[in-house]
């Protein structure tokens, strides 16, 4: 592999950032650190170093401090060709950055986990990337990429045209960003969308599903946790598709209690109301940065049902540290596009933009996720 420095993590101070850090110089992949402080991705950067023990002398890193302007960001985005953007609520402070990785000719990934987000940069930057040869691959991250790993070894038979996917946390511990990304995306009633018959249709926001899950006795709670963005890039592979998150019952009430306050409180409000409400009601439930996660700790399951008119199947599949991996996504991807190993460019995910199978083997090698059927 290249040595040139061809990877940048934009908000690499952030607890996200710092993983992502860390699961690239476990790769020895070299990359530029980038944010709006100096001070703040230098001790970004001590942490890494600390976490990595005896294998710190893998971090190969340069910090760049940049404001967030496409002015200011494109130069810098020109010396490299994949941008790793951790910078959310997405929807609110990433729209320089993927018109800079545009104007660069950079690969784009991101951590969203914001419905709206996809579907939007979909629509306004997908052709334009994919002229380019470059992928556009927002949710490079547990929500949504692990879904849509795990439903494209369903859809592998070319009949089933109908998913059904459920996500299981134990012990989440969101982070400040995250916090605040899907709190502007859950209280939005009437963006977060499934899919029926090819339409997209909106759940209601402020309803808990009672879900059965997989080796697991009890009835647990899910929530549409922003709709999900399977149901996106899957539109036009299948007709229905829908995804619910049991998002672990430590937090269903608050987050259930927040949606109602919101509602309440949002009437009238313009969207730039909203989305100020939603940060505002983000700073009183964050709780600081959470530590490390861990797969013995937070442990996940992601269930896939897949139907036809004549068959019915199911994939379960173990992925825990969910944040974690997310960092681990983010690095293999970027190793692959340094190996010439893209699919498909443009507007994908990373299971349909790489090899669904590859990433799932890799990731099972690695301890994080369950063995793919025989």
């Amino acid at each position: 592999m290249t040595q040139a420095r061809k990877v940048l993590i934009y908000g690499g101070n952030g607890y996200t950032g710092k993983l992502i850090a860390e699961s690239l110089a476990q790769r020895q992949i070299p990359f530029y650190f980038a944010g709006r402080s100096q001070d703040k991705l230098e001790s970004g950067l001590e942490i890494v170093r600390e976490r990595l023990g005896a294998d710190a002398w893998k971090l190969d890193a340069e910090i760049v401090a940049v404001d967030n302007s496409i002015e200011t960001l494109t130069p810098v985005f020109q010396k490299c060709s994949i941008v790793i953007n951790v910078v959310g609520p997405f929807m609110q402070v990433a729209w320089p950055v993927v018109e800079a990785a545009l104007n660069a000719g950079c690969h784009y990934m991101d951590t969203t986990g914001e419905q709206d987000w996809t579907l939007a940069i979909a629509e306004k930057f997908g052709k334009a990337f994919e002229a380019k040869g470059l992928l556009l691959a927002p949710a490079t991250s547990f929500m949504w990429a692990a879904g849509a790993l795990a439903a494209e070894v369903v859809l592998e038979d070319p009949e089933i045209d109908m998913l059904d996917i459920l996500y299981q946390i134990d012990n989440g511990l969101p982070s400040e960003a995250s916090t605040k990304s899907f709190l502007r995306m859950v209280c939005n009633e009437g963006s977060q969308y499934y899919l029926d018959q090819n339409e997209f249709k909106a759940w209601p926001n402020d309803v808990a599903y009672d879900v059965f899950v997989p080796h697991r006795n009890a009835k647990l709670r899910a929530h549409p946790w922003g709709g999900a963005c399977e149901p996106v890039w899957l539109k036009g592979r299948v007709r229905n598709c829908k995804v619910l998150t049991a998002i672990g019952e430590h937090m269903i009430d608050g987050v259930i209690s927040a949606i109602k306050t919101f509602n309440e409180q949002s009437v009238g409000m313009d969207q730039a109301g909203k989305e100020a409400l939603t940060n505002a009601i983000g700073d009183q439930i964050n709780t600081g940065e959470p530590p490390k996660d861990h797969p013995d700790v937070q442990r996940g399951v992601i269930v896939v049902n897949g139907q036809s008119r004549t068959k019915t199947t199911r994939y379960v599949m173990n992925l825990s540290a969910a944040y974690t991996w997310t960092g681990e996504i983010q690095a293999e991807c970027a190793k692959l596009i340094l190996q010439g190993q893209l699919k498909r460019a443009g507007f994908q995910s990373v299971a349909s933009g790489f090899d669904h199978r590859q990433l799932i083997r890799t990731f099972h090698a690695l301890g994080y996720c369950s063995a793919l059927p025989n």
